[in-house]
């Protein structure tokens, strides 16, 4: 099973997701104010950092929507207890439903642009999501979030790059077909040796 980038929300060909970036970004108003920030710097140097700037955007959306999931089991109160619970009985399972959650997730890297050795400009790219989980079925055994065995995800998302939107997008992913579970998760106890 392939991993989904967070592209997939955005662009229907996610594998081009940064050559699509930078020439979205050099048709919106981001380029004009990254320009803005260069000041009389060359016109093949603005070019190199809009490049820049959209292959960085890029590489944000290259990452997994399978991640988000990874890094924000721990923020739900029901499989921290059910971890706890499964950590203390290794012999215990728990199913635990999560019947509508909403989940925000945000990401600000930025691109420093430097003249010699003077910093000529900050470009501040902004990722926002909103995730929600509907009807999902999480599976929790020894102390580890191990699986989802049922639920969807509507990720609606928005990429600004230097305050200006450069698209928005929206998709409906089926957890169990879609996203391929990374392995389990530690939310409580200690790895066996």
């Amino acid at each position: 099973m392939t991993t989904i980038p967070i592209s997939a929300v955005f662009f229907d060909r996610p594998d081009g997701a940064a050559r699509a970036l930078t020439e979205t970004l050099r048709s919106t108003g981001s380029a004009g104010e990254i320009r803005d920030r260069l000041g009389r710097t060359a016109g093949l140097t603005t070019d190199a950092v809009v490049d820049e700037v959209g292959s960085v955007a890029g590489e944000i959306l290259e990452m997994s929507v399978g991640t988000i999931f990874e890094r924000s089991w721990s923020k739900y109160a029901a499989l921290v207890q059910a971890a706890e619970e499964t950590a203390a009985d290794p012999d215990a399972v728990r199913l635990i439903g999560l019947v509508t959650h909403e989940v925000s997730v945000g990401y600000e890297p930025k691109v420093e642009v430097y003249l010699g050795n003077k910093r000529v400009a900050t470009v501040i790219v902004q990722l926002k999501l909103g995730l929600t989980l509907r009807g999902v079925l999480v599976h929790v055994r020894d102390g580890c979030v191990t699986g989802i065995r049922a639920g969807d995800c509507v990720i609606k998302g928005a990429l600004a790059i230097a305050g200006q939107t450069v698209t928005t997008g929206e998709k409906t992913f089926d957890l169990v077909r879609d996203i391929p579970f990374p392995g389990p998760v530690r939310l409580a106890g200690e790895a066996a040796a």
